[in-house]
């Protein structure tokens, strides 16, 4: 995504005098994620966007994560599931038990409401332990 700089600090100098009374009211009233969609919006008597390098700018801060909290879940599975009796798990192991672990929390389940199906059972065979 290509974002100019130069464009950006001019957009934002003039949305003071592009949005201004009632429509600057109701965008400071409304959450963040809905102002900038309105913003994005935005079009002069041309049918041109009035803040285009600004939009792109929004939609790249917005998509950021905010917080470090999801990371740190995923690091604290790694180290419940590659214990001190664990310590000889391969990478592919691992990332497999916490993928696995993740999907079933997500989906509200655990290794006791997981139901085995026909199709599991079938991948089940001396051709999982092969090597490649």
């Amino acid at each position: 995504m290509d974002i100019d700089v130069n464009a950006i600090a001019i957009e934002w100098r003039t949305i003071p005098t592009e949005i201004d009374g009632p429509p600057r009211r109701k965008l400071l009233a409304m959450p963040v994620e809905e102002a900038w969609a309105e913003i994005h919006c935005l079009n002069d008597f041309t049918g041109t966007q009035i803040f285009p390098q600004l939009s792109k700018l929004a939609t790249c801060v917005m998509t950021l994560p905010h917080s470090n909290a999801e990371a740190e879940r995923s690091f604290s599975v790694v180290t419940d599931v590659k214990c001190k009796k664990r310590n000889r798990l391969g990478e592919d192991t691992l990332n497999a038990v916490v993928v696995v672990r993740s999907s079933f929390s997500s989906k509200g389940m655990d290794c006791t409401t997981f139901k085995v199906t026909d199709e599991h059972l079938k991948k089940f065979n001396n051709d999982i332990y092969k090597s490649d």
